[in-house]
């Protein structure tokens, strides 16, 4: 989600590297961290990489009779790792339990797109934003109460939000008057199920999901698909205080931006909803 962009320092020695060029870059950070130790030094050491993960589409699917995994955040991670020379670990994780599961360990990584905020952030590590994404609302068809973001502030009304998620700060500052239902959930159209089913007036999220939900659904309508509110980075998490992790993962996510990896990744798995900022080169020196 289902939460710093400054990519032209490598963008020039990262777009002209080949195969060699793909591990020296991004085992770099981890080789400067492995002399001071830190979690880089273990993934390193033990050749695993656990890295947390909510099923998400397009980003993070999982295929329910199988349990394989795909989207293109996995398929990064996994490019990643193979760079690396180290295992993928993926753990199953909720957007109500992600935190805990770094700070406990089950995982180093968090690739679930977590909106970044600042009460998130005292909370986790954030890496740089990889992408950037608005919420809508879902309503029943025909709604006619809303018209703007701000409508949602009245008394007597029932918003489904998924708990954990940017969208429950939003709601409690935004919108005080109505009634929040929170969801533990990490299926992130649920708020928009509970539309569907009669049993609250909207169902709050981001704006892809929205949008594909009403698609789907005939029954009801995305209020704010055209203009979403509430636009965030949309950023991987750590541990706090592992910086080593930190820094190595920007320059990961640096490399796969710069030298388009990370748009042939995605173009399988069709319009992501999301958007991301490329970096803007300037020649280095005299002009050619």
């Amino acid at each position: 989600m289902t939460e710093d962009t400054n990519f032209s320092r490598r963008a020039g020695l990262a777009a002209g590297l080949g195969a060699i060029g793909v591990a020296a870059v991004l085992t770099r950070g981890a080789n400067a961290q492995t002399a001071a130790g830190g979690v880089m030094d273990r993934i390193m050491s033990e050749k695993k990489f656990k890295i947390g993960y909510i099923p998400s589409p397009p980003s993070n699917i999982k295929d329910p009779a199988s349990g394989e995994l795909k989207g293109f955040g996995i398929d990064g991670m996994k490019f990643i790792c193979k760079s690396m020379n180290v295992e993928p670990v993926f753990v199953e994780t909720t957007w109500a339990n992600f935190v805990s599961g770094l700070n406990s360990g089950q995982f180093d990584l968090c690739i679930a797109g977590t909106f970044a905020t600042i009460l998130r952030a005292s909370a986790v590590q954030f890496t740089k934003p990889i992408w950037y994404l608005g919420y809508s609302a879902v309503a029943k068809k025909g709604e006619t109460r809303f018209t703007k973001p701000a409508d949602l502030n009245k008394e007597g009304l029932k918003i489904a939000l998924i708990q954990g998620g940017a969208s429950v700060e939003y709601a409690k500052e935004n919108w005080p008057k109505a009634e929040h239902v929170l969801l533990s959930t990490g299926n992130l159209t649920a708020p928009f199920v509970e539309v569907a089913a009669g049993r609250v007036d909207v169902g709050v999220e981001d704006a892809w999901q929205a949008h594909r939900f009403a698609e789907a659904q005939p029954g009801v309508v995305d209020l704010f698909g055209k203009e979403p509110y509430n636009v965030l980075p949309i950023n991987w998490s750590v541990k706090r205080g592992n910086q080593d992790l930190v820094e190595f993962m920007n320059i990961a996510i640096d490399f796969l931006m710069t030298t388009g990896r990370w748009e042939k990744m995605a173009e399988p798995y069709g319009p992501s909803g999301r958007y991301f900022v490329k970096p803007q080169l300037s020649v280095f020196g005299p002009a050619a």
